[in-house]
């Protein structure tokens, strides 16, 4: 599952945030499904007041469908992007990838 956190201090990879999903990026990568989680740092002062992808400004979701548009073009990859839907869509984004997750560790168990 891919999660873009809006924040404003630089991380590094592998370190743990509290986030909280506000939205979902519908992506078609090469022919695929590609949902992006969009979520902001639970505790960033500019973005933890948002709770809902419609609250952003209009210019912050044109930059976020940008970014992905134009790196995926740089690896010679076509990609459509779709409008993007709200946090209810997120969360249940979220929850289908948990069971599977979870169906999963039991398929491992029982082997």
């Amino acid at each position: 599952m891919d999660v873009l956190i809006l924040m404003q201090e630089p991380v590094l990879p592998g370190c743990f945030l509290r986030a909280r999903a506000i939205g979902l990026m519908p992506m078609i990568d090469q022919g695929e499904k590609d949902d992006k989680i969009i979520a902001v740092c639970a505790d960033d002062p500019e973005y933890r007041h948002y709770t809902d992808i419609k609250e952003l400004p209009p210019h912050r979701l044109a930059e976020i469908r940008r970014f992905f548009e134009d790196y995926k073009k740089n690896e010679n990859k076509e990609v459509a992007v779709n409008e993007f839907l709200p946090s209810t869509t997120a969360h249940e984004a979220i929850q289908y990838s948990m069971d599977l997750y979870a169906e999963y560790i039991l398929q491992t168990l029982r082997r």
